[in-house]
């Protein structure tokens, strides 16, 4: 079964972070560019929040907020859910499921060494990596 951290080593980008006074603006726009679809909310060394595009989307555009005149802290998701690199993508995908959400800090340690996203779960899936998750339709 494949676990968090051979899941990380098979990725070749490292972990993207923003501030919490980073205007909304520059972080979708960093995210764009990167092609990614979260950035940890960081204050030194510590973990203070996520912020997704669903944060985006849900916290800013569906209640026709002015992105321009809001910080990341203003609407990051503060309660971070954290994996360890020991841990299965079978429970990876129970903690994304749970919480409906779709990416994973890793933290050994106390220290942040990566983030899962859903998408590179089941890139493992497709390409045959953990045959142990079952998909049911």
């Amino acid at each position: 079964m494949t676990t968090v951290q051979q899941l990380l080593a098979l990725k070749d980008e490292r972990l993207h972070t923003t501030t919490a006074d980073c205007q909304v603006g520059a972080a979708v726009a960093n995210m764009a560019q990167l092609e990614i679809h979260s950035l940890l909310v960081m204050q030194g060394e510590e973990v203070a929040g996520i912020f997704t595009d669903r944060d985006y989307v849900h916290k800013i555009v569906v209640p026709g907020l002015d992105a321009t005149q809001l910080t990341v802290g203003d609407v990051m998701t503060r309660e971070v859910v954290f994996i360890e690199p020991q841990a299965t993508l079978r429970a990876c995908v129970t903690l994304m499921n749970e919480g409906k959400f779709r990416h994973l800090p890793v933290r050994e340690d106390g220290k942040i060494i990566g983030m899962i996203s859903m998408t590179d779960i089941m890139r493992a899936m497709v390409n045959g990596a953990d045959g142990d998750i079952e998909i049911y339709v």
